[in-house]
């Protein structure tokens, strides 16, 4: 082939930048452009001819919030073909490879700094993911979680071709994770250590179950892609919290668990976590080792089989949006573990799904 033809017969794209902020209880950053009224966008544009993807992250960034802040890692990369039908009607669209940047957890005081440039930005937003995701076009929002997992994951970029994870993806995305923000967590306080005071109800209880390597088990809903922990509301017929606790991990993980201990609890003061007109309750918690896992159960209280993954309790935290509360326990439980059985410290890392290989130990 003529080197001539062979030019011609290269795919040409577009380059497009964008970067992922969230705040401090995990909320996306999203745009709403003048130019697309109705349809939020993360912060980024287009690639100049001169430029490398990250300059034009950061540049784009100045641009449209007028901050002044570098990229931290590449979170994902999607190549977008030409006949994709979200873009296929734009003037002159030859196809584009994206790529979305961490750009990080944003301050109050750095929010406060945001300037948007006239005519081209209404407004932002800080949003939970699945709200994010509705108010933008479908392949954006794929993009945009494909990128949060990736961050969450720590295991490097997601591959995506029409915003859809080359080969499945990660254990997260091939779950369709959607990390949360749990509604009325951020403001309720965690107690470590101590117990409830008298009269105060414990209307549920959720336990951190422990792998021999310090990761502990979460379970995630399918019919929203939402994170819990084994773990739910007390029942009359329960003997108590814990009894609730191993229950729960029972019915919901087919988790068999040993030395049970109790960790603290959360207290809702006027009900807004528990329901309208509840009143003042406690969500007890407790840490527990896992003695053996069983094949994935259909729940008996919602007819649902959760996915089960193994994360790092860091990576728990984000996934379960509790906020500083939940952060807090997130340590609290693995420093606890550590000290009473001599579990290590696990150290975040891309998540695994159960059943695994590595898992064989803990099956029946």
């Amino acid at each position: 082939m003529a080197p001539e033809d062979y030019a011609r017969s290269r795919a040409t794209f577009w380059g497009g930048a964008a970067v992922l902020f969230t705040d401090a209880e995990g909320k996306v950053l999203v745009l709403d452009p003048a130019y697309r009224p109705g349809t939020l966008l993360l912060p980024g544009g287009g690639v100049d001819q001169t430029e490398r993807p990250s300059a034009a992250a950061v540049r784009e960034v100045a641009e449209e919030l007028g901050l002044s802040i570098g990229v931290r890692r590449l979170l994902a990369v999607d190549w977008v073909s030409k006949s994709n039908p979200e873009f296929g009607t734009v003037y002159g669209f030859p196809g584009e490879t994206v790529s979305i940047w961490d750009g990080g957890v944003l301050e109050e005081s750095d929010i406060a700094r945001i300037r948007l440039p006239k005519d081209e930005i209404t407004s932002f937003h800080f949003l939970p993911p699945a709200q994010a995701t509705s108010r933008m076009f479908p392949i954006e929002g794929r993009r945009m979680l494909a990128a949060l997992r990736a961050r969450i994951d720590r295991a490097g970029p997601a591959v995506l071709e029409d915003g859809d994870a080359v080969g499945g993806g990660s254990a997260l995305q091939r779950q369709n994770v959607i990390p949360r923000i749990a509604a009325g967590y951020q403001q309720i306080a965690w107690h470590p250590g101590s117990e409830p005071a008298v009269g105060l109800p414990v209307k549920q209880a959720w336990v951190w179950a422990f792998d021999p390597l310090g990761r502990v088990v979460v379970l995630v809903d399918p019919r929203d892609g939402h994170v819990v922990l084994p773990g739910g509301t007390v029942e009359e017929h329960d003997d108590g919290p814990k009894a609730t606790a191993l229950r729960e991990a029972s019915e919901e993980a087919a988790l068999r668990l040993q030395a049970v201990a109790y960790l603290g609890y959360l207290l809702d003061p006027d009900g807004a976590v528990y329901g309208p007109g509840t009143g003042p309750n406690a969500r007890a918690r407790y840490i527990a080792r896992i003695a053996s896992l069983g094949p994935a159960p259909q729940d008996v209280a919602t007819g649902i089989t959760y996915g089960r993954l193994l994360v790092s309790p860091v990576q728990a935290s984000e996934l379960l949006g509790l906020g500083r509360a939940g952060r807090e326990q997130a340590e609290y439980a693995a420093r606890t573990a550590a000290a009473c059985w001599g579990i290590p410290l696990c150290p975040p890392h891309a998540a695994i799904e159960i059943p695994h290989p590595g898992m064989a130990a803990l099956l029946p």
